[in-house]
């Protein structure tokens, strides 16, 4: 595929307030998405540099019953070799 340097993005992943927490205090634990609508593959999506729209996200999780409290976590990302 490809690398692109020195390009880092800030992104922002919406989800429980639970799941933010286990991501900063358990990082090695990741648990990556495995839904047959994810539309670009198993994994982990972020807003690139919007938090407010994943905060959106996260309580829309909410509204359905998918999560109990809303809550955001960002990263900075290297979109090195991202279509391996």
């Amino acid at each position: 595929m490809y690398d692109i340097k020195p390009n880092l993005i800030i992104g922002f992943h919406g989800c429980d307030e639970s799941t933010r927490d286990r991501l900063l205090t358990q990082p090695n634990e990741i648990m990556f998405s495995k839904e047959k609508y994810d539309w670009l593959g198993h994994g982990m999506y972020f807003w690139e540099n919007n938090y407010a729209r994943a905060l959106l996200w996260a309580e829309d999780k909410k509204a359905r019953g998918r999560i109990e409290k809303p809550s955001v976590i960002g990263a900075v990302l290297f979109l090195g070799y991202c279509c391996e």
